[in-house]
């Protein structure tokens, strides 16, 4: 007999994770102790677990904006048409019971906007059957003390090659955020990002749809950058597969918990759009049929936000309607290219920056050039490791969709850190002949929304913070040495003088002993009747001894007296070897 599937309702999804989080190394070899602050996090939502009725449910995190905001987006592909569904924050009943019907083989892409409750995790987790992994990893601004997490992530490569992390890079800009000193300010923002995530996210003042921000960083007294995630996650269905996209970026963020950013945004702070391009994009445009108006009352306007409303379109812009359907690589591909287009910007910015200190430092007016150099470091240093696990998600999912790079002759060389990452995908055979690798589809083109492309430009992007970071790191060499010979140069005017003191002193002293000695109370010069210019004669041949004796140097006075001390000693033997060298006769 066949066994028949338990229907995965939220509630028993709710609950398996929070019976995870109470699970002990005592008990088990599988503890869940990195589980225990999303375990409470779900118990804040009361109606999760109880038997209320919904018009006795009151939700905690829902939110008290009165414009409208599409939570959760759902795309049911197909060969022609795809269906879109949206749903509010109140809307995850509706969520759950919703039966999307698709043709065998093809998938289906949700697009999460913003904090979602615990309602709505437990219906999109039980629903797609997610791994509870991808949403602790995504909310890990919940476990703040070490007991939580156990420096636990990041875990083994292989123990989730279904989840992926992008990074989306906002510049904000402003003529100059003025007032504090940089380094302080910085040290400042630092603190309040921290008392962001604990008391902001890890709490029930975040509501549903509310953009987060992982990261804030003041590049110069002109641009800040904000730091925001995509989480991916493909999961199998009955009939397909699903992709599970978590975005950071919901709301407005001047309508979402405040933070650092915050004074930057009330100061008329103006975002930078991010650029892509593609061949047709001049002669295409994208439609966004769910909520036109989304972005446009926005005071800081994220292109990302309205990613979601036009994916639609912007596949079809991109060539990849075809391919989208039936392969999940293909469908993620417009996330990749987002996230690499916004870190070509945030590259420039900070390539611009650096050579500006560079400059400063080697025209002497460089001003803390030491702590941006290593503020700058730090910041390429986390986006570089970013980097690489984004070309390892690219392999595996290429090596999941059974696709290869595009037209790589086995003799042509391969980026390093892609070819070591996904050996399985640029390996080549050796033949006689030159051997050509699969393409993807039908495509022939190498540009950013291929995956021959994406992964090229990956790996540009990787070696070029790497450099940017070695640059840092030479100007904190330079910075250092500058420094260095500043110090030097300085000790060199100081002794100078320390030397002119010195010979003030070689003229004063003098006169203060003939001073001294003639106001001494003894009869030596007959003080009452001696005249003055026996003053100058004992003065001035004191002074020129004394400025005789700075002039020489010790090692020259010292050759001086040995040399005389030895003539002397000559002379004598010369002497006393003169009288016994008298003849013997004439002694007496």
């Amino acid at each position: 007999m066949e066994r028949r599937k338990v229907a995965l309702t939220p509630e028993k999804y709710a609950r398996a994770i929070i019976l995870l989080s109470k699970r002990y190394s005592s008990k088990s070899v599988f503890p869940g102790n990195n589980y225990v602050d999303i375990g409470e996090w779900l118990l804040q939502d009361r109606s999760l677990l109880s038997s209320a009725k919904p018009d006795e449910e009151i939700d905690a995190f829902a939110s008290m904006s009165e414009q409208p905001h599409d939570l959760v987006v759902v795309y049911n592909t197909g060969d022609k048409k795809w269906d879109v569904q949206q749903y509010r924050q109140d809307q995850h009943a509706a969520f759950s019971s919703t039966t999307s019907i698709l043709a065998g083989g093809l998938g289906q892409l949700v697009f999460i906007r913003g904090f979602i409750s615990p309602s709505w995790l437990s219906a999109i987790g039980s629903k797609y059957k997610i791994d509870p992994e991808f949403f602790r990893r995504h909310m890990d601004f919940l476990s703040a003390s070490i007991d939580r997490h156990a420096y636990s992530f990041p875990s083994l490569t292989s123990s989730s090659n279904n989840i992926f992390r992008l990074c989306v890079s906002t510049l904000l800009h402003r003529d100059d955020f003025g007032g504090q000193d940089l380094h302080s300010q910085r040290v400042s923002q630092l603190n309040e990002l921290g008392t962001y995530k604990i008391q902001q996210l890890g709490s029930t003042r975040v509501r549903c749809g509310d953009s987060l921000v992982r990261e804030y960083s003041t590049v110069c007294s002109c641009f800040s950058v904000i730091e925001q995630w995509i989480s991916l996650c493909i999961t199998k269905t009955d009939t397909g597969w699903a992709v599970i996209a978590w975005m950071d970026q919901g709301r407005p963020l001047e309508k979402s918990p405040p933070g650092p950013w915050t004074s930057h945004i009330e100061s008329k702070a103006t975002p930078l759009p991010i650029l892509q391009h593609h061949p047709k994009m001049a002669f295409r445009t994208t439609i966004n049929d769910l909520d036109p108006d989304a972005n446009v009352s926005a005071e800081i306007q994220q292109s990302t936000s309205i990613l979601p409303l036009q994916y639609e379109s912007l596949i079809a812009l991109v060539d990849l309607a075809r391919r989208a359907p039936q392969d999940p690589l293909s469908m993620c591909i417009p996330l990749f290219a987002h996230a690499a287009f916004s870190e070509v910007q945030f590259l420039n910015l900070m390539d611009s920056r650096i050579q500006t200190q560079i400059n400063s430092i080697a025209e002497g007016i460089s001003d803390d050039a030491l702590g941006n150099f290593h503020y700058f470091s730090n910041i390429l240093n986390r986006h570089c490791q970013q980097l690489k696990d984004s070309i390892h998600a690219l392999c595996k999912l290429a090596e999941k969709s059974g696709q290869e790079l595009t037209g790589v002759k086995a003799e042509s060389p391969m980026p390093k850190s892609v070819a070591s990452v996904c050996p399985s995908i640029l390996g080549t055979r050796r033949q006689s002949s030159e051997t050509q690798v699969k393409s993807i589809g039908s495509s022939s083109s190498d540009g950013p929304f291929t995956m021959k492309g994406l992964l090229e430009d990956y790996e540009q992007l990787h070696v070029r913070c790497t450099d940017l970071s070695t640059m840092c790191t030479r100007g904190i060499t330079l910075a250092m040495n500058k420094a260095t010979i500043e110090e030097s140069r300085k000790a060199i005017e100081q002794s100078e003088r320390v030397k002119k003191l010195t010979l003030l002193a070689t003229l004063f002293i003098p006169l203060s002993f003939s001073s001294s000695l003639f106001g001494m109370n003894i009869d030596l010069l007959e003080q009452g009747t001696v005249r003055f210019w026996w003053f100058l004669v004992i003065c001035v041949p004191i002074i020129l001894f004394t400025y005789i004796l700075y002039l020489w140097d010790s090692q020259v006075l010292k050759r001086f007296w040995v040399k005389l001390w030895r003539r002397c000693r000559g002379y004598g033997r010369d002497m006393t070897g003169g009288r016994s060298g008298r003849d013997p006769s004439h002694i007496v």
